[in-house]
């Protein structure tokens, strides 16, 4: 998936979401949408709200409503549940609460309601989605009864202002500099440079390199551009300043890269290009 903002689209105006994914990995990102994961199998390493986790078998992480993560497999054979719902479920015991921390040790309780809300959400029995959302609720209840919980702070204009500035990295990350970026935001770029590495993990020169290389490696695949003009319409000044970081970031030379290697996710700075795997969705309500 893109970083910056994903957007959920549920079938039949269903408010829940539940799949689950062999090897999962993803850029950063947000949603309007709460996410609920737990790990059945492998393990994962997850940046969350500012901090990096290691999250093994048994564990489950609650991603509320606009906040920033991404996630990525240690190996091959995690296997990953996942539940995504909308927060208007929970908003009348939660409106103004969320858990003080995002990791969950015992993670049983989620593995559970995936289950159920998989079987209503396939089947499609009578009166299904009054027991999908019962078990959102009850789930949720249950979370906030017995983790520690914080108040939720509103979105402020920074917030607001920042995840507008990934949507425009994404959009337009081939022109974009340190620069452009502290005059979108009305900051300092010093400010803005400690401010996007608390946020996501990483500077922010790292991060628009790596959707410029994302997007390059998607132009190579359709054999329609020559690499030099590729260089050109991502964003880098010369070819071997391309060449330079292309490898860097992906472990290959461009004209070396193999035809099925996928761009994987990043966690600081260590990339698991030369390891790639591929993301199967093993099953989901829809």
């Amino acid at each position: 998936m893109d970083s910056a903002r994903e957007k959920w689209i549920y079938e039949h105006g269903e408010k829940v979401w539940v799949g689950k994914y062999l090897n999962s990995k993803n850029m950063l990102h947000w949603h309007d949408e709460c996410e609920l994961i737990f790990i059945e199998r492998g393990a994962m390493e997850v940046f969350a709200s500012g901090k990096n986790y290691r999250i093994c078998k048994g564990n489950a992480m609650f991603f509320d409503s606009r906040m920033l993560h991404k996630m990525v497999s240690v190996d091959e054979s995690t296997l990953l549940m996942v539940l995504v719902f909308a927060r208007s479920i929970i908003n009348d015991f939660a409106m103004d609460i969320t858990l003080s921390s995002p990791f969950i040790e015992q993670g049983d309780g989620v593995k559970n309601a995936y289950q159920v809300i998989l079987n209503e959400l396939k089947n499609k029995a009578a009166m299904y989605n009054v027991i999908t959302l019962s078990t959102i609720s009850e789930l949720m209840v249950k979370l906030f009864r017995n983790n520690p919980t914080a108040a939720k702070k509103p979105t402020d204009g920074v917030d607001d202002k920042f995840a507008d500035l990934l949507c425009e990295l994404e959009a337009n990350a081939e022109n974009y500099t340190l620069d452009d970026a502290a005059k979108f935001m009305n900051m300092n770029a010093s400010y803005l440079s400690r401010l996007f590495a608390q946020k996501t993990g990483v500077n922010l020169i790292y991060y628009i390199n790596r959707i410029r290389i994302q997007k390059a490696i998607k132009l190579m695949k359709t054999g329609d551009y020559s690499i030099t003009e590729i260089s050109t319409l991502c964003g880098f000044g010369t070819i071997r300043n391309f060449n330079d970081i292309f490898k860097k970031y992906t472990g290959y030379a461009p004209t070396a890269l193999p035809t099925d290697f996928v761009f994987s996710s990043a966690i600081k700075h260590k990339t698991y290009s030369e390891n790639d795997r591929k993301i199967a969705l093993v099953e989901s309500s829809s």
